[in-house]
């Protein structure tokens, strides 16, 4: 079904009609990225139709599509087989497909003329920014509290870097409420444009005809880029866009000549009143790779976790804290503890079992972030327990060093 087209009068599902379900999760680009993933399955089955998408900025309207569907297969995973999940839905063994993923990688996508189709928008009122000028996105509003950890501010050192480096004017847009962060930037830029918000349609649409992008670490900024028509794309590979941190995600498109990539050390979101300290940690260790050398970077297999030594350092308080989910099953019933869990589950799930501060770590010890940059090691957490200690390492800032 195209983008746009109406499922009135078939909002019930007929025998025989394989549907695509989607269980909308997040704000408006992560429920698009979901969308675009159906369409990949829907287009691959051939026969199936979509349900529950509603996107109204781009006309988008898929009504869920009620009935029985005793053949369901409930999708989690980050990589949806998309595929076998087309054939079992062809061939009758499944009558649907639900997609409970943000499926933030980009082999879940179709073709990439065929995701600018299903967002039109008469972007008319809505111009971009010119061949001189350097367009960067701010994320700002819940990223400045930290509560997303792969959601991180970018460098000031890091747009100025570019500007010398492409000579165009930089143009800031987006979330440009006041905080410590923004008066940085103001200070730092004085010759820059400031564009404040026009709203969801009105920023997609400015980003996405722009000739020069640098896109904020968010899925929102990411997605208008890559749909753009862009000449070059600027796309810092940290915090979300680092494989080796997010790495239920791949928005690397490493094939797309437009892209120009920097990598830089792990570094997770820290409040607004930290981020000097925390940029100031970053400083002079990010650097341009080449496309080819990033594909090679992030080809490399996850590094081996020894079991044993996280059980050893196992928290059972902790690990419920953290996991509220874990903590309702034990007190219905359902687990026997934390341990059990951990054990048999969110260890393979990467679920944290003990307590560490990621973000001071990798700020504290810049070695340790560009080893783990480097898939020497899974996270801090592994880092920690295989050589981390061993150094002296605190796991957090009111920690006394691990005695040799």
């Amino acid at each position: 079904m195209r983008a746009g087209e109406s499922d009135a009068g078939m909002a019930t599902g007929q025998a025989g009609t394989p549907i695509v379900h989607v269980s909308t999760m997040g704000a408006l680009a992560n429920q698009m990225i979901q969308y675009m993933v159906a369409v990949a399955l829907a287009e691959r089955s051939g026969i199936s139709r979509i349900s529950n998408v509603d996107l109204p900025i781009w006309g988008v309207h898929h009504p869920w599509i009620h009935g029985e569907f005793p053949r369901t297969e409930i999708v989690t995973s980050d990589t949806v087989p998309l595929d076998l999940l087309a054939r079992a839905l062809t061939v009758g063994q499944l009558d649907r497909v639900d997609i409970r993923t943000y499926g933030q990688k980009i082999e879940n996508f179709p073709e990439l003329d065929t995701c600018r189709a299903l967002f039109r928008h008469d972007g008319t009122a809505y111009a971009g920014t010119g061949p001189d000028e350097l367009l960067c996105s701010i994320r700002q509003g819940d990223v400045l509290d930290a509560r997303h950890p792969d959601y991180v501010l970018l460098p000031a050192e890091f747009y100025a870097e570019l500007a010398e480096l492409t000579g165009k004017r930089l143009v800031f847009m987006g979330q440009l409420e006041d905080s410590p962060y923004l008066m940085e930037l103001r200070r730092r830029f004085p010759d820059a444009r400031f564009l404040p918000t026009r709203g969801p349609a009105g920023d997609f649409e400015r980003i996405r005809r722009s000739v020069h992008i640098v896109p904020s670490v968010s899925t929102f900024a990411w997605l208008a880029a890559w749909l753009s028509e862009a000449e070059t794309i600027h796309l810092p590979v940290v915090g979300l866009f680092h494989r080796f941190q997010a790495r239920g995600a791949n928005l690397l498109p490493v094939s797309d000549p437009r892209y120009r990539f920097y990598l830089f050390p792990i570094h997770y979101a820290v409040p607004v009143a930290l981020y000097p300290e925390a940029h100031a940690a970053l400083r002079g260790l990010w650097r341009y790779m080449p496309s080819e050398a990033i594909a090679t970077w992030f080809a490399r297999p996850a590094p081996e976790r020894s079991k044993p030594a996280y059980l050893e350092m196992f928290d059972e308080a902790f690990y419920r804290a953290v996991h509220p989910d874990i903590a309702l099953a034990i007190a219905a019933g359902d687990l026997p503890d934390g341990r059990h869990h951990y054990e048999h589950f969110g260890f393979e799930e990467g679920r944290e079992g003990f307590a560490l501060d990621r973000a001071w770590y990798c700020r504290q010890y810049p070695i340790a972030a560009i080893e783990i940059s480097q898939g020497d090691y899974a996270d801090a957490d592994h880092h920690w327990l295989a050589i981390g200690r061993a150094r002296g390492y605190r796991r957090g800032p009111g920690e006394a060093a691990p005695s040799s």
